[in-house]
């Protein structure tokens, strides 16, 4: 129940921070003490080091193949608390269409999200974000679905 509780309010931060700023820099969540962070919890910054999928890259995008059925995406993060997976079309303004397609709570076999791309035709931008206690970090790339 501590866990269900702990993701919830972390989202909600996440959801809140992250329609304010779009900085690739991690964000301090202001003046919080230790005392604040439930107990087990640290209190280190998290830090992506990799995302990659089980697609083809080329040229910047992954490139998924025709009669695909889905996409894994997978983060290795350090100190992560959870992963939030977005989707949003290419485009202009283009922001509010941002659709969160996953989110990962339990980093214990890796953070990883598959999503159900089965008859869609993707040129979009994923972004990735992993939360922790302090932080967020956000990390993008582009996925391409070859057409017919």
């Amino acid at each position: 129940m501590k866990k269900i509780l702990l993701v919830s309010i972390l989202i909600l931060i996440l959801i809140l921070t992250s329609a304010c700023s779009q900085n690739e820099e991690p964000e301090a969540i202001p003046n919080k003490t230790n005392s604040d962070a439930p107990s087990g919890i640290s209190k280190k910054l998290v830090v992506i080091d990799r995302v990659y999928t089980d697609a083809k890259e080329e040229y910047g995008w992954w490139v998924v193949p025709k009669n695909s059925k889905s996409i894994t995406i997978y983060v290795e993060a350090q100190n992560a608390q959870a992963v939030l997976f977005w989707s949003t079309p290419t485009g202009t303004e283009v922001g509010k269409e941002r659709e969160l397609i996953g989110y990962d709570i339990d980093g214990e076999d890796g953070w990883s999200f598959e999503w159900d791309i089965q008859d869609k035709s993707l040129h979009n931008h994923i972004t990735v974000q992993a939360l922790g206690v302090d932080t967020l970090v956000t990390e993008r790339f582009n996925v391409h679905s070859l057409e017919d």
